[in-house]
C-alpha cells in the first residue's frame, strides 16, 4: 500500500449505538483499515499541562484526574483510516450527511503508518501481574511481573481499547492460577489474549481463530516479538474450523454481540469440563442479554467487570 486515507470527523457525540452503526459501516461496509478516538490534540494537551514536565513513569494520579476532568463529556474526534481513496470519501460523504459534523479527508504516504499509529499507544497496566506494551518501546521500565509487546499491525489492537484489558484483568484476576494447558483466542486479531496465556504457562497449547489471514500474520508476528514462538500454538481460519474441538481449558471471544450470540452453542460446545469463558467486545447495555444467553445453555456467570462503556464476563463450565 503506497498510500492510505484518514478520514477525521471532528467535535462527535454519538450515542453508543450511533457510534457502533458507524464503526461497522466503516469497518465492514468500507473496508476500514483501523479507527482512533481522541478528544485532546497535541497542542491541547501542551496547554493542558504548560510547563510542567514528565520523563518516563506515568503520570502522577493528580494530572490524570485533572486531564479527565478535562475531557470529560466533551465531544470526541474520530480518525477512519481507509487503503481506498473511493471508499474514504464514500464514507466522508456519508457521515456528512447523516451526521452533519465537521469532517476532513487527508492523504498519507505509506512510511507515515507507522507514525501515525505510533503517536496514540501507549503502556497499558493490567495490574501488577501484567502490562501491555508497544512492539517499539522494547526498552520501557515495566513495574508488573510480566510484560508482552505488541505490535498492532494495520487494524489490530495493542491492547488499549477497555475489552482486551478487562479480558486480561479477568485472566489474571480470576482465572490464572487453573488449569489452562489448552486455550482458543477466538477472534483472535494480534492474538494479544492467547499469547497473554503463554507468558504465564508457556507450556500451554494455543489455537488462534481469525477470519482474517492478516490477522493470523499479525499474530505470529506478536509471538516473535515476545519469543513464543516456538511454543506450541496454531492460527486457524475458517477452512480447517473443523480443527476447533471440545478440549479448551480456557476460551476468549472479545468480539462483537451479535457474534456472540451467533457463535454462543459453538463456544460453549468448545468448552471442557472445569473450563473458563471469558466473554467481551460488549457495551454495558448488552451485558444482561449475553449473561441471559449463556446461562440457558449452563454456564454459571463467576464474574462481571466494566470500564468506561464497556464491560466484559467470566463464565464457567462445572466447577472452574
Amino acid at each position: 500500500m503506497d498510500k492510505f486515507w484518514i478520514v477525521t470527523l471532528f467535535h462527535l457525540q454519538p450515542s453508543q449505538e450511533e457510534l457502533s452503526s458507524i464503526e461497522n459501516r466503516a469497518m465492514d461496509q468500507l473496508g476500514a483499515l483501523g479507527i482512533e478516538e481522541f478528544t485532546m490534540d497535541e497542542p491541547e494537551v501542551d496547554a493542558l499541562l504548560g510547563e510542567r514536565s514528565y520523563s518516563g513513569g506515568d503520570l502522577p494520579e493528580t494530572v490524570l484526574d485533572e486531564v479527565e476532568a478535562s475531557v470529560m463529556n466533551r465531544p470526541s474526534n474520530y480518525r477512519f483510516f481507509f487503503g481506498d481513496k473511493d471508499l474514504a470519501r464514500e464514507f466522508l460523504k456519508m457521515t456528512q450527511v447523516e451526521y452533519l459534523c465537521e469532517a476532513q479527508i487527508e492523504e498519507a504516504v505509506s512510511e507515515d503508518w507507522n507514525a501515525e499509529w505510533k503517536k496514540h499507544y501507549s503502556p497499558i497496566r493490567v495490574n501488577d501481574k501484567l502490562e501491555i506494551i508497544p512492539a517499539w518501546m522494547k526498552d520501557y521500565s515495566s513495574t508488573s511481573a510480566h510484560k508482552i509487546f505488541i505490535n498492532p499491525g494495520m487494524g489490530f489492537g495493542t491492547g488499549s481499547h477497555e475489552t482486551t484489558y478487562l479480558c486480561l484483568k479477568l485472566y489474571t484476576e480470576k482465572v490464572l492460577g487453573n488449569a489452562t494447558d489448552t486455550v482458543l483466542d477466538f477472534g483472535s486479531g494480534s492474538g494479544i489474549l492467547g499469547l497473554a496465556t503463554l507468558l504465564f504457562a508457556p507450556e500451554a497449547k494455543v489455537d488462534f481463530y481469525d477470519i482474517d489471514p492478516e490477522a493470523n500474520k499479525n499474530c505470529f508476528q506478536n509471538a516473535e516479538i515476545n519469543q513464543l514462538d516456538k511454543c506450541q500454538f496454531r492460527l486457524l481460519l475458517p477452512e480447517v474450523r473443523e480443527r476447533l474441538h471440545p478440549q479448551y481449558n480456557l476460551v476468549f471471544a472479545n468480539i462483537l454481540e451479535n457474534i456472540l450470540i451467533l457463535e454462543k452453542e459453538n463456544l460453549v460446545s468448545f468448552l471442557a469440563p472445569n473450563a473458563s469463558l471469558i466473554l467481551s467486545g460488549l457495551l454495558k447495555p448488552q451485558l444482561d442479554g449475553i449473561i441471559s444467553a449463556y446461562s440457558k445453555l449452563g454456564l454459571k456467570l463467576v464474574e462481571r467487570v466494566e470500564k468506561g462503556d464497556w464491560g466484559a464476563l467470566l463464565f464457567s463450565r462445572g466447577n472452574a
